[in-house]
């Protein structure tokens, strides 16, 4: 550990020495204090926070806390590496695409577009203004709603995009379960004709499938006639990422 780094977090109250010269400015240290320097070493291995880390010593380095905190890291560690596999696979997927001669976005042309009509639907909603990684949150009161008045589900679960101009950290979505009960809580969607694809994989990707839909849309001369839509026909909770299956829809007129 070098000493600017010493210093630092002696300035931050992380690690303060056991003396300091006030003449020389040097900082002295116990032996007993390794142990310490060792376990902050181990914790920002495991990309715990300055902040993070301090609080765990604070806290008189309290097992149970600590081992929270260390679950909450390796579900982290597991996302990002499910993360990176997904992106070596297309990487190599990439290369591969390359080096048979063809341009790296001609996968664009293997995204099948076709028209749908999709039937009026009663849905109980959630609507909000969120960023996207709040919507498990509101996802799972709307199941647990579901739940608790024993709703009865007639179609997957979906979300529709209102914003004009999709922003990942702050949007208007509203997330919905088709349900066969008619409530104060509910409303109906009408039917509706979609331009329409299916896409199986991460959802980092859905962007290509956007973009496809929204350029077949201007070459066949329609129009965009109300919010596009995602329907999701597996659980992202109990299947892979690269197995998710989702419907995208963009009601149209001409």
């Amino acid at each position: 550990m070098s000493r600017k780094t010493l210093r630092y977090y002696d300035e931050i109250d992380l690690l303060k020495p056991s003396f300091t010269d006030l003449k020389s400015g040097y900082r002295y240290y116990e032996v007993g204090q390794l142990e310490t320097i060792l376990l902050i070493k181990r914790l920002k291995e495991y990309l715990f926070t300055l902040d993070e880390i301090k609080l765990v010593l604070e806290s008189e380095q309290d097992q149970e806390l600590l081992q929270t905190k260390i679950n909450q890291k390796k579900q982290k560690l597991t996302q990002k590496m499910q993360e990176y596999s997904l992106l070596l696979t297309r990487l190599v997927d990439d290369l591969s695409t390359l080096e048979g001669g063809n341009k790296l976005m001609s996968y664009l042309n293997e995204i099948e577009v076709k028209l749908s009509e999709v039937p009026e639907m009663n849905l109980l909603f959630i609507r909000k203004q969120m960023n996207v990684q709040d919507y498990g949150k509101y996802a799972g009161e709307l199941f647990a709603k579901v739940g608790a008045e024993n709703l009865t589900p007639t179609a997957p679960p979906m979300s529709i995009y209102h914003s004009p101009d999709f922003d990942p950290e702050n949007s208007d979505i509203e997330i919905a379960v088709p349900i066969a009960e008619k409530t104060d809580q509910t409303r109906i969607l009408l039917k509706s004709l979609c331009a329409f694809s299916r896409y199986e994989g991460s959802y980092s990707e859905l962007a290509s499938v956007y973009s496809k839909l929204i350029k077949w849309i201007e070459e066949q001369g329609y129009k965009v006639k109300a919010a596009p839509f995602e329907i999701y026909q597996t659980d992202p909770a109990v299947t892979a990422p690269e197995k998710n299956i989702v419907d995208v829809y963009f009601p149209v007129e001409i």
